[in-house]
């Protein structure tokens, strides 16, 4: 297809997907895409472009053409191939006579333009974010090998735009956020480590009496008399010992605070910790005692949904996080386009490690919702007395230390999804609440008597078997059906084929570009030494195996043997591939009997070697690893060599 000129294989051309582009985001992402395209399809032109349907016009934000970049490229779409692509939002191939059937199109490509393949690139909610398309002088006859190579292009292109567009929304949020805090009536100042004033909004202006110019700069102890000083110092370190997400606190003794022409008043604070690039801040918000303002419970709220919003934009699913061509894995991928559109409830199986929450956040990102909050809450890390509060918020004195109202997982998810994972964890006594939830979209906070509505969609994940967790009454039956509206099992690794392969290929790329290093690519040993292992631990495991290798590398040659030195392969590898189709129970090892399979083969090879570890004659190079490793790995497994 496409044109005379030499092009790469189909598989060389998936590589071309995945090299040339896997290390960019943005601008230079389009403009490696376009180039690879055309080079991977053999055509003259290739073009990704964003979609203005206010002006019916095409904006490039890539285009190459005859071996280079064509800048600041933007026109109308009337008349042009383009425009069908545009408006039917489906893929249109000219295989010939491009310009007769579009005599338009000569403002946009060159007269000797002949054959054109276009798609569009849509957004979550089916419109048209641009399109991307390629050009040649030669004719284009169907090659349907080739089209599915275009669509991965165009996959990815879309995957970048929604990034870049949930980017900006993050953006935005943040600068409402400071709008917020310039609009506060409420004194907020944020304080360094030394608890020096770093910034301040204008209340706090108005509050302490000077300017912002007054206070950059200036001790808190300024501006508090010592004995109150010292409590806010009391509590910086206790908040500082607390675990992420819950370093703030309430200061519930008056203070007295200092203006800048020294007179002083009665007020109460509220003091919160957070780190920006490794440096330690404070937010002291100041109120006069008397004053209880709306402020403080709006900035809370929009604080803790902007760090959800910012969390989902790092972690997304950007342009290949579900990574694999198994026909296991896209089972998995086909269910989510099927439910990802609905409200309906999803649960999600699989062992420890597959990627279960990675297919939540893919699910919320292709649903309608994608622009709200994606709440994850795992059930499994939250105190059990302090879970209901976690999930449904509290009112003050709802318990002792709930010395202010605060809301919940479930109100912050309003609009959006909620993930609940290690769903299996939660006690009894608080499941019919989140039966209620399911059942009637309302809660009521700790503590309270109002009951709030909210319009949430339930995500939740396991690796436990709920059902039969209700057959031993551990967990409700009524709440198991609920959940369980359309499940998603996600497969072990040991299952997924060859994904081992591309997974480690990506986790390569990820760690060098992380860690600064240059690696070679991998070889076909290391694919060897990545198949004979089962991965108990599944896609997590073998992302940290990685990471550990990469780490040990010093040299050109990924350090593989290094990093599983004292991984065995299980003795069923062979026979699972031998199995008879349809036959479900296979023998899995467990984590301890992997070590004691490991064990028993270090000790074989120690006593066939005179427990003599190094040397031409040692243990070590029976078993093919370094004898620092083989001597750290007895210590790991407490292998001592027995009395004479």
């Amino acid at each position: 297809m496409i044109s005379d000129s030499p092009k790469p294989g189909i598989e060389a051309a998936l590589r071309l997907v995945v090299a040339g582009t896997a290390a960019e985001t943005g601008s230079q992402f389009f403009r490696m895409l376009v180039s690879n395209l055309a080079q991977a399809l053999g055509t003259r032109g290739a073009c990704v472009t964003e979609y203005q349907p206010e002006k019916r016009r095409l904006l490039a934000l890539a285009m190459w053409l005859n071996g280079g970049f064509v800048e600041h490229y933007e026109y109308d779409i009337s008349g042009t191939a383009c425009e069908k692509v545009v408006e039917s939002r489906t893929l249109v191939h000219i295989p010939d006579r491009l310009l007769e059937l579009f005599p338009r199109d000569d403002d946009l490509v060159p007269p000797s333009s002949v054959s054109y393949l276009g798609a569009p690139l849509l957004d979550t909610d089916g419109s048209v974010m641009g399109h991307l398309s390629v050009l040649d002088d030669k004719p284009m006859p169907r090659d349907e090998r080739a089209i599915s190579l275009f669509e991965i292009f165009a996959a990815r292109a879309a995957a970048e735009h929604r990034r870049l567009k949930a980017e900006q929304a993050a953006h935005a949020r943040e600068q409402q956020m400071a709008l917020l805090l310039e609009s506060a009536m409420d004194a907020i100042v944020v304080l360094d480590g030394r608890l020096e004033i770093v910034r301040v909004n204008p209340a706090a202006e108005r509050l302490l009496g000077c300017t912002s110019e007054d206070l950059l700069g200036e001790s808190l102890k300024d501006f508090l008399a010592p004995e109150s000083l010292g409590r806010v110092e009391a509590f910086a370190k206790e908040i500082q010992n607390r675990p992420q997400g819950k370093q703030q606190l309430w200061v519930p003794q008056d203070l007295v605070a200092r203006r800048w022409d020294h007179s002083v008043f009665p007020a109460e604070a509220t003091l919160s910790r957070f780190e920006n690039q490794r440096e330690v801040f404070y937010t002291l918000i100041l109120r006069n005692a008397d004053e209880r303002l709306e402020a403080e419970r709006q900035i809370q709220l929009l604080t803790q949904e902007t760090e959800y919003l910012r969390e989902a934009v790092r972690e997304m699913p950007s342009h290949g996080d579900l990574i694999g061509r198994s026909d296991r894995l896209e089972a998995v991928v086909g269910a989510i386009k099927q439910v990802a559109k609905t409200d309906t409830t999803v649960l999600i199986t699989g062992e420890t490690g597959t990627g279960k929450e990675l297919v939540a956040r893919s699910i919320h990102n292709a649903s309608n919702r994608a622009d709200k909050p994606l709440v994850t809450v795992n059930c499994a890390a939250i105190p059990a007395n302090l879970i209901e509060s976690e999930f449904f918020g509290h009112e003050r004195g709802a318990f002792t230390g709930a010395v202010a109202r605060r809301e919940g997982r479930f109100a912050l998810a309003n609009g959006g999804t909620i993930f609940l994972d290690e769903v299996g964890e939660l006690p009894l006594e608080l499941q019919p609440k989140l039966l209620r939830v399911l059942q009637e979209g309302e809660f009521g906070p700790l503590g309270g008597t109002r009951t709030v509505k909210v319009d949430v969609r339930v995500l939740a994940a396991t690796n436990r078997d709920l059902k039969q967790m209700s057959a031993e009454g551990k967990f409700r039956e009524d709440l198991y059906f609920r959940l369980h509206v359309f499940p998603i099992h996600v497969p072990p690794l040991r299952e997924r084929g060859a994904d081992v392969e591309h997974l480690a290929v990506a986790f390569v790329r990820r760690f060098v570009r992380r860690l600064g290093k240059r690696i070679g690519p991998l070889n076909d040993q290391h694919f060897k030494r990545l198949r004979s292992y089962d991965w108990p631990g599944n896609v997590r495991e073998l992302q940290n195996v990685i990471e550990r290798a990469i780490i040990l590398t010093s040299g050109p040659e990924l350090q593989l043997e290094r990093a599983m030195a004292g991984f065995t392969a299980s003795p069923l590898a062979g026979s699972r591939a031998a199995a008879p189709a349809g036959e479900d129970t296979i023998r899995v090892l467990t984590a301890r009997e992997l070590d004691e399979f490991e064990r028993s083969n270090i000790m074989r090879a120690l006593a066939s070697c005179g427990w003599r570890i190094s040397g031409e004659s040692g243990a070590a190079r029976l078993l093919g690893i370094p004898p620092t490793t083989l001597s750290s790995r007895m210590k790991g497994l407490k292998i001592r060599r027995p009395a004479a």
